[in-house]
């Protein structure tokens, strides 16, 4: 299998796989714009008979966990010729990016799965999901009078920016955009209408990204620092009552939107959305904060990972009382009264905070000690998944 990091020579190769591939076709602009992405991207290519047969690129991203940034690799673009499939060579291209990604220091991974269990095997686990609402007109929240002001229009791209990091930050597994990625992904995907809300001291502390098109009020973006902002928000939304007939919106799983209406029966539907994976077990809990401790914490993890070796074997993991942690490699003998075994999906899903480890255990993801569990269980902080983004 001739594996390649491809260069802009291959653009058009690579851009006519996907238009056949995703079943799309781009205009000259739109084409320009993915030329110029293509330079910043990491793209790995399989060659055949000359030609690129399958290919994939790995996006530079920062991605919000626990409050802190990390470097991660966003794979997208998977793609093979169908003449050329079922040959592994996405799963060579896997293994490939993988040894990128942990060269480059991005130490996870996201990716958004035509198949859940196709990526588990090659160690990408379900790490967020989405609550999706359609709402009537008559199931709109009520409007609410506010202290703050409602401004519509196109305001500055800091405003927005000072919002979203404070909103991205509250959840693990956000993107940290940057202003190119508002301009060619949030704006040009999320509708061309915008709204702010501000306090009465004049912050900003919400907004909405939407568009108002055959009696629809699609909803591209919703956030809101407080409940003030919810209500100024929704009483703009609800204030188009006579030009639409239904709103539609994604929200995080663990919105509670029903919850605080006066008839919570209106439709809403949770689904899976992106996978996530660690690439790099010592790059990644190196960096990783977890809770404070009484006393300092040492682990050991038995880690499976039959596609990325450097992170096979026992670690010894310690946790400071601050939440530093520092973790190495250990040859010393296995200590089964202090060692956690756990494969790559279950840590991943563990540290982005998406499923607990006493969760974990009770399905048998994990296995070791009810002692080690419990205090894996009270190192890990509870802070919820999202992802408001798409790539």
């Amino acid at each position: 299998m001739d594996i390649r990091k491809l260069t802009t020579d291959d653009f058009e190769a690579c851009m006519t796989l996907s238009e056949y591939a995703f079943q799309f076709v781009l205009n000259e602009e739109q084409i320009e714009k993915r030329r110029e992405e293509f330079a910043s991207h990491n793209v790995l290519g399989v060659y055949e008979d000359g030609q690129v047969g399958a290919k994939l690129q790995i996006i530079p991203f920062q991605t919000y966990i626990q409050g802190r940034s990390f470097a991660m690799g966003g794979i997208a673009g998977v793609a093979t010729w169908p003449e050329y499939r079922r040959k592994g060579w996405v799963a060579g291209l896997l293994k490939f990016a993988l040894e990128e990604m942990n060269r480059n220091k991005q130490s996870i991974s996201f990716l958004h799965p035509f198949s859940f269990a196709f990526y588990r095997k090659y160690g990408w686990e379900t790490y967020v999901e989405f609550k999706q609402y359609k709402l009537s007109t008559d199931q709109l929240p009520a409007k609410k009078p506010t202290l703050g002001t409602l401004r519509r229009g196109n305001p500055e791209l800091s405003v927005l920016k000072k919002v979203y990091d404070t909103y991205a930050e509250r959840y693990n597994g956000t993107l940290s955009r940057e202003d190119a990625w508002w301009e060619n992904s949030v704006f040009a995907k999320k509708g061309s209408q915008r709204a702010v809300y501000y306090d009465e001291a004049g912050l900003p502390q919400g907004y909405v990204l939407y568009e108002v098109k055959e009696r629809k009020f699609t909803i591209g973006e919703l956030v809101h620092l407080n409940e003030e902002a919810r209500q100024g928000l929704w009483t703009f939304i609800a204030n188009h009552d006579s030009m639409i007939d239904e709103v539609t919106l994604k929200a995080p799983a663990n919105d509670t939107l029903a919850f605080q209406l006066d008839n919570p029966r209106i439709q809403q539907e949770i689904s899976p959305y992106f996978m996530a994976r660690i690439v790099s077990v010592e790059q990644f809990i190196s960096q990783y904060p977890f809770a404070n401790q009484d006393s300092p914490l040492q682990i050991q993890l038995e880690v499976e990972d039959a596609h990325a070796p450097w992170n096979e074997g026992v670690w010894q993991l310690n946790v400071a009382m601050n939440g530093t942690a520092s973790i190495w490699k250990t040859s010393e003998p296995v200590l089964e009264d202090q060692t956690l075994k756990v494969d790559i999906q279950a840590l991943t899903a563990m540290l982005m905070g998406y499923r607990r480890p006493a969760e974990m255990a009770r399905m048998g993801r994990i296995d070791g000690p009810a002692e080690v569990i419990s205090a894996l269980e009270h190192a890990i902080p509870e802070r919820e998944t999202y992802l408001l983004d798409f790539f």
